[in-house]
Parts: structure tokens; C-alpha cells; sequence
């Protein structure tokens, strides 16, 4: 399997762990995630039998068919669309605008409906380009815990 489809399955199972945190932590509570070809990195204050449980009741879900789990709100596609959409509009409204205020009126409404466009389509591009619910049979291998400082990071390795 090619490197970039394995990151896509990482990644959706990523999304499919956060999601379950997600749901059972405070809300206030701060975490992130990070895939590649042999798995995934969840950066947050979480204990290795959270991760170890949400992962593989995510995995579970989602080899049941649960295609949704592996697309996120919060995904990093969405920040990239939406900062494309938003310099693009911007730029293009202030060309076609002209200078002085009708330039600068059309390139902050062209911002606007770029950052409301972005997440249907960043949406779209996570289904599409970076993430995968296609788990097959992918199994969790290991989970490892590092602590530096203060920060916990979780090592999520995987096998396809």
C-alpha cells in the first residue's frame, strides 16, 4: 500500500480517537493529533488506557461502517482551506474591486464567504485527499507514552 493511502487510514482513525475523547472529556480539555504512514500521535493530559480504549472502539466503529468518524470540524485541512479560500477571495476582490474602498469592501466580503465556504469544503477535501474511513483490517499494534514537560504525546502505531 502506497505511503500516502496508509497516512489517509491513520488519519481517519486519528480523527475517529479524537472524536470519542472528544465526547468524554471536559470540554475545556486540549488535544491534538498528528498521522503518518505507521500511525498517529495524540498530543493532550490523557492516560494510555483512554487512548488505547477510544482508538480501538473507533477502529471497531468504524470497520462497522461508521464512515463519519473520520472527518473532523477541527482537522487542520479545514484551517488550510480556509486560509486558501480566504487570501484567494481577498486578493481577487481587491483586484477586481479596484483601489480605495470598494477594493478593500469586496476583498473583506470575499473573506467572509470564504471562511463560511471553507468548512463544507474543507469537509470535502478531508473526504476526498487526507482521510480515509477505508480502516480494512488495520489493527492497533502499540501505544507508547512520552512525557516532555508538561506535555503528554501518545504514540498510536499501527498496522495495515
Amino acid at each position: 500500500m502506497h505511503f500516502w493511502e496508509k497516512t489517509k487510514r491513520n488519519h481517519g482513525l486519528e480523527h475517529g480517537t479524537i472524536s470519542l475523547l472528544l465526547s468524554r472529556m471536559p470540554h475545556d480539555q486540549p488535544m491534538a493529533g498528528y498521522s503518518i504512514p505507521g500511525g498517529f500521535f495524540v498530543v493532550g493530559d490523557l492516560t494510555t488506557e483512554q487512548i488505547r480504549e477510544t482508538s480501538s472502539e473507533a477502529l471497531s466503529r468504524m470497520q462497522a461502517g461508521e464512515a463519519d468518524l473520520a472527518i473532523s470540524p477541527f482537522c487542520g485541512t479545514n484551517i488550510v482551506v480556509g486560509a486558501a479560500l480566504a487570501t484567494a477571495g481577498t486578493l481577487l476582490g481587491y483586484r477586481l474591486g479596484g483601489r480605495g474602498m470598494r477594493g478593500v469592501n469586496r476583498a473583506f466580503s470575499n473573506a467572509a464567504l470564504a471562511i463560511v465556504a471553507s468548512r463544507p469544503v474543507g469537509r470535502t477535501v478531508q473526504q476526498k485527499y487526507t482521510t480515509s474511513a477505508d480502516v480494512g483490517t488495520m489493527s492497533v499494534v502499540d501505544i507508547t507514552r512520552y512525557q516532555l514537560g508538561k506535555v503528554t504525546i501518545h504514540w498510536v502505531s499501527t498496522a495495515l
